[in-house]
């Protein structure tokens, strides 16, 4: 066995990015013994990082040679923290297949090295090349799903468990796409194997509980999501455990109570509906937020103090997540408060009044989201649920309406190739106060499922929800309205990455708003539609 010492010294050059000095540290481990597989780990790691591929290769070869029943070598690069590129890691594979073109161990960690970094269809291209076994089937249904091929990942998940019933994390997945699908009681009932065989995966009780709360059983959802705060990652893991989580009958009266904001400002501004039950039971309420949410929940009743980090937080007696309240409340399907009225600026909303036009009807417009990049894999849902402007192509060949680019972000830059001018306020906005007052001016709003949804149902504003095929839990399945917000209205995908349907629905339901306020619609020229074209 290597020097731990020598070890630890390579090691500690390699996590800190010192890979020039953590490849002589690694030699002087290997030469203190030749046969320990961490020395020469840290040696192919070490070469790895300095992009010498073909260098690394024979390296990595060998340790995973000496370590078979471990993972493979190549896979502690490709998880390496802080990661390296997904180019890269491709690369130090690549380079090891060409000397081990045979080696199918190596060819199952590059496939789930390509699934997690986003890449499913070359996962599938090298699956294709393994042979026929339950890991496979896994990675299979994962990177099916990924390219939202839902019944073919179906099928793989049910082809893993037919071959090993007691996988439990391929029960999780198969109640995930079976969600997706619609098929909410067999999901109910997969997530129910993953727990039943692993009661202490709290990923998998996160799973069933979002399951739960799309089928509307929310009684028994609450608090298996309460698990959030076990995985990785969790935004406020660490700040739930400094105080006793708030529960549903505690006194209040004269006690101060934090709502703290978890990941998504469209989270926040949903269950900012709370927080005056919360002053109605006697409890000073802070809201702990960041700053584009700041002047928004000033403007919410009952709320005392609005603060925007932990650090300026006053002396409190409980701190609740937003996206606990509702447990806290018991919430069902019959009991979600009702939206609370927001004190807006006057002075900001007569400010709006006179920028957008005076007459005519006038319809906001949010085609994409962003990407969180605080949340693994969400960059994934992110693209299943933006739209790109383009396709709203139905809506803005009606002319006789102003439409308005309520769009944030990089996606923002794609009004430039609309085929009409967009009226663009968002130069002008700082938060989300600013939008409120543009969306308070508007007539309706026309969006993808961002947070711009949530603030034009707590104004009351008729909203037009383009769904993903997948739809979000809060959405429930099967309806094209919700209780959360009674002016809204939900256009859904009939088929994954298809807003041909759902889009052409909405621009007849905005027609039709049209037409009864007494605005003139005509249809785009014949030059203009072959622009949309």
């Amino acid at each position: 066995m290597a020097s731990p010492e020598l070890l630890s010294t390579a090691d500690q050059f390699l996590k800190a990015g010192s890979y020039f000095q953590a490849e002589p540290a690694a030699r002087a481990a290997m030469a203190d013994d030749p046969t320990d597989p961490r020395a020469v780990l840290l040696l192919g790691l070490s070469i790895a990082a300095m992009g010498e591929a073909e260098r690394a290769a024979p390296v990595l070869l060998r340790a995973g040679a000496m370590a078979p029943d471990t993972d493979h070598p190549c896979t502690a690069f490709a998880r390496f923290n802080p990661p390296f590129p997904p180019a890269a890691v491709n690369r130090v594979f690549q380079a090891c297949l060409r000397l081990a073109p045979s080696d199918n161990r190596l060819k199952a960690a590059f496939a789930d090295s390509l699934i997690d970094a986003g890449q499913p269809l070359e996962a599938l291209g090298v699956l294709a090349d393994l042979p026929d076994s339950a890991s496979v089937h896994h990675m299979r249904g994962l990177a099916q799903a990924d390219l939202s091929r839902f019944p073919a990942a179906i099928t793989d998940f049910e082809h893993v468990l037919a071959l090993r019933p007691d996988a439990a994390a391929s029960w999780s997945n198969l109640g995930m796409v079976l969600k997706i699908e619609g098929r909410l009681a067999e999901s109910i009932a997969a997530h129910g194997r993953a727990v039943a065989l692993d009661p202490d995966n709290n990923q998998f009780r996160v799973n069933r509980s979002v399951a739960l709360l799309k089928a509307g059983q929310w009684e028994s959802a609450w608090l298996d999501y309460e698990r959030r705060f076990s995985l990785p990652g969790a935004p406020v893991s660490d700040l739930t455990k400094l105080l006793p989580s708030l529960r549903p009958h505690d006194s209040l009266a004269g006690r101060t109570v934090v709502a703290l904001h978890e990941d998504g400002f469209g989270d926040t501004l949903q269950f900012l509906r709370y927080l005056p039950l919360l002053a109605e039971r006697g409890a000073r309420v802070v809201a702990c937020v960041p700053s584009p949410l700041v002047r928004i929940m000033r403007a919410v009743p009952g709320v005392a103090e609005v603060v925007t980090g932990v650090r300026l937080l006053p002396r409190h007696d409980f701190i609740c997540p937003m996206f606990s309240l509702p447990r806290v409340f018991g919430t069902t399907l019959e009991t979600i408060p009702p939206v609370p009225p927001l004190d807006l600026d006057p002075a900001a909303l007569h400010q709006w009044k006179k920028w957008l036009p005076a007459k005519g009807l006038k319809a906001g417009l949010v085609w994409a989201g962003q990407a969180r990049p605080s949340l693994p894999g969400f960059a994934t849902l992110d693209r299943r649920r933006s739209a790109g402007l383009a396709a709203f192509a139905p809506l803005l060949a009606m002319r006789g309406i102003s439409f308005v680019s309520l769009q944030a972000g990089p996606a923002a830059d794609q009004r430039l190739s609309a085929p009409i001018p967009l009226i663009d306020p968002m130069p002008h906005v700082d938060d989300f106060a600013d939008t409120a007052a543009v969306v308070a001016n508007l007539d309706v709003v026309v969006s993808v499922d961002t947070s711009v949804v949530h603030l034009a149902g707590l104004l009351r504003k008729p909203v037009f929800l383009l769904d993903r095929y997948d739809g979000c839990w809060r959405w429930l399945s099967d309806r094209t309205d919700t209780p959360w917000y009674p002016d809204l209205t939900i256009f859904r995908q009939d088929t994954p990455g298809d807003w041909s349907a759902p889009m052409e629905a909405a621009a007849e339901a905005l027609r039709a708003m049209a037409v009864e306020r007494g605005v003139v619609i005509r249809p785009a020229e014949a030059w203009e539609r072959a622009f949309i074209a």
